[in-house]
């Protein structure tokens, strides 16, 4: 069975894009933990050919969080950026993430209050 990411999913070994076959073993609990919140398509999943929703690969043509128009359907996606992913990023790059999220952030911050910031939106957005 191929497994690809629907959203940038990080694993202990790799990050995957969107789209990316996910090529490594996992876990049970993974695997439930990415059904249950739309994070992965299994290949019975994905569409063969052309769709008709102008995505000829029968990929949707939004994914959630990469920066598409979002749909009723991705107000519950909860794939947000964790700590760590956050950390790696420059301060540039945290306050394009905000701005994608909904969040609008001063650059002119410390890194630091720039992720607290970012995390403690996000927190917010999957409670709500």
């Amino acid at each position: 069975m191929v497994i690809k990411a629907r959203v940038n999913i990080e694993t202990a070994r790799r990050r995957y894009r969107p789209g990316e076959a996910i090529t490594e073993r996992l876990s049970e609990a993974d695997l439930a933990h990415f059904r249950e919140r739309n994070f992965i398509i299994e290949e019975d999943d994905v569409m063969e050919g052309a769709s008709g929703d102008g995505s000829p690969d029968g990929w949707p043509d939004s994914i959630p969080g990469t920066g598409g128009t979002e749909t009723e359907a991705d107000e519950d996606w909860t794939g947000f950026k964790d700590e760590t992913a956050l950390n790696r990023m420059t301060k540039d790059e945290i306050v394009e993430y905000a701005a994608q999220i909904g969040l609008k952030l001063d650059i002119s911050k410390v890194k630091v209050d720039l992720v607290s910031a970012v995390l403690n939106y996000t927190e917010e957005r999957m409670k709500a």
